[in-house]
């Protein structure tokens, strides 16, 4: 079995006063997101959403440090309305950079009966990254899907894609993908 893991696509990481993603590969990156979801739906591969919903003591927020950021229960932690969820699909909060951070994703991913995850959204090099090691870690065949992830660091980008190729997982482009 397989799942599509949607990496917090929220309207405070996109949209926000200081969006995490390069305004000018904003669009590109939605609309190839929304064309692999769409694909999933058909395949009926089970589609995850993990969502940064942080907590004011979080120690993550003290990484950060320089804001707070998607603070549970406010408004920029919903996902993006082009990316809106359906009723057959999952949401999960999480309270770090990791998808698994207290988030309950392994179990969903063991209760599914999940072998592989393709992980899209971003930021490739810090929430996709972290997920995608714990992923392979926990014995998941993981695919980073290279066109539907992205940071607003270049050089994290292009770094954080050679690593998951060589460390993690395989690395596809959206046409590529064989749910």
């Amino acid at each position: 079995m397989k799942a599509l893991l949607v990496m917090d696509m929220i309207n405070e990481y996109i949209y926000g006063k200081k969006p995490l993603i390069n305004i000018k590969k904003r669009n590109k990156l939605i609309s190839n997101i929304k064309r692999v979801i769409d694909l999933a739906h058909k395949k009926r591969i089970h589609i995850i959403y993990v969502n940064s919903a942080f907590r004011k003591n979080d120690p993550i927020l003290k990484v950060i440090g320089h804001r707070q950021q998607a603070i549970e229960g406010k408004a920029g932690t919903k996902i993006i309305e082009q990316l809106k969820p359906k009723k057959d699909n999952f949401i999960l909060k999480k309270r770090g950079y990791d998808g698994f951070w207290k988030s309950n994703l392994n179990k969903l991913l063991k209760k599914l009966k999940i072998k592989e995850v393709y992980l899209v959204g971003q930021q490739t090099d810090c929430c996709i990254r972290e997920t995608g090691v714990t992923a392979a870690h926990l014995g998941y065949k993981v695919y980073i899907i290279e066109d539907c992830c992205n940071t607003n660091r270049e050089l994290g980008q292009k770094s954080t894609i050679r690593f998951m190729r060589t460390c993690v997982g395989k690395v596809i482009k959206a046409k590529d993908i064989n749910f």
